[in-house]
């Protein structure tokens, strides 16, 4: 009878103690499911559209970054040592292809972390090629980039979307737990985008003109194909080119006073000097066409988004055609 007390007793503590393990590991395991639940996702974007639109995916449970500085100059920026730093320590780096940003690839060469998303935001939109651009009615414009293929896809609402689906599949990639949520957020944010979209071709189709005039940097080319404009440049490129001739400028200020354009455009955070010539050469009025590359430092703090400034993009389009 005692020795069937002690195998009993000896039994009751290993399944005891059994019993207890498991609660033990159970509750591990649960605590580091909540703790990996709750972790917010880590994300450097290089240029404000892909800022904006990982800021609308990850919702609050993302920690957004923008690596270009604001109020700097896209193409002339150049990565530095924090800057490497920052992204070797991000969970997903998102850039807009080697095109707009012809130092990603070195970088994320450079970056010793195997567990680092790297999301081109271009992946599988067709580029344009930057030749055998055609301005109003159909006339050659001579080009000179530095782009062979033109990056600047975001102006065109329905490429952003696309755009925003390949943020949204590296943010899943990273964290498939939370699929769901980022899904949803990209699918609501899109339905904006088209809803954007289709305000630009309805104001567009019916509107009196059909032609627009850049005198900044122009990086519209998707934006003007998007919406079957034809368009007139004192610049061939956003590139930091030389200064447009005479013969050029003389060019634009014919065609204005001969079609009564009453807008002429320039691009955010430079100086109009061009513009503002024109517009007192011709009597128009000069406005600012947002290329949306950056912003500055007032409009990050005050979290204005991509879709602010296209919606300015329409007002002011909207003059220009009517």
């Amino acid at each position: 009878m005692l020795c069937f007390f002690k195998k009993f007793y000896y039994f009751f503590c290993i399944t005891f103690i059994c019993s207890t393990l498991v609660l033990v590991l159970s509750s591990c395991k649960a605590a580091e499911s909540d703790n990996l639940k709750n972790k917010k996702i880590s994300v450097v974007a290089s240029l404000f559209p892909q800022y904006d639109f990982a800021r609308q995916i990850g919702g609050d449970i993302a920690d957004i970054s923008l690596l270009l500085p604001p109020g700097a100059e896209s193409h002339s920026y150049d990565p530095s040592p924090a800057d490497i730093l920052k992204i070797s320590n991000c969970d997903v780096f998102i850039y807009t292809g080697q095109e707009m940003e012809p130092w990603a690839d070195k970088l994320i060469n450079s970056v010793n972390k195997s567990e680092l998303i790297v999301c081109d935001a271009s992946n599988e939109i067709d580029l344009i090629k930057n030749e055998n651009h055609h301005g109003e009615n159909g006339k050659h414009i001579e080009e000179s980039h530095n782009h062979k293929l033109d990056p600047h896809i975001w102006l065109d609402p329905s490429l952003a979307a696309k755009m925003v689906d390949n943020i949204c599949l590296a943010f899943c990639e990273k964290y498939p737990s939370r699929s769901d949520y980022f899904k949803n957020n990209a699918e609501n944010y899109k339905s904006k985008l088209f809803e954007l979209d289709r305000n630009f071709k309805s104001m567009i189709e019916s509107s009196k003109r059909k032609s627009i005039v850049f005198a900044g940097r122009f990086a519209h080319l998707y934006f003007v194909k998007r919406y079957n404009l034809q368009y007139i440049s004192a610049f061939n490129s956003c590139s930091a080119e030389a200064e447009p001739s005479v013969k050029k400028i003389s060019k634009i200020v014919d065609f204005i006073n001969n079609n009564h354009i009453p807008v002429i455009y320039y691009e955010e955070l430079s100086e109009p000097k061009i513009a503002k010539s024109i517009a007192e050469q011709t009597g128009t009025k000069s406005l600012k066409f947002s290329t949306i590359h950056n912003v500055t430092k007032d409009q990050l703090q005050n979290n204005i988004t991509y879709i602010d400034l296209m919606l300015e993009n329409y007002e002011n389009l909207k003059q220009g055609l009517n």
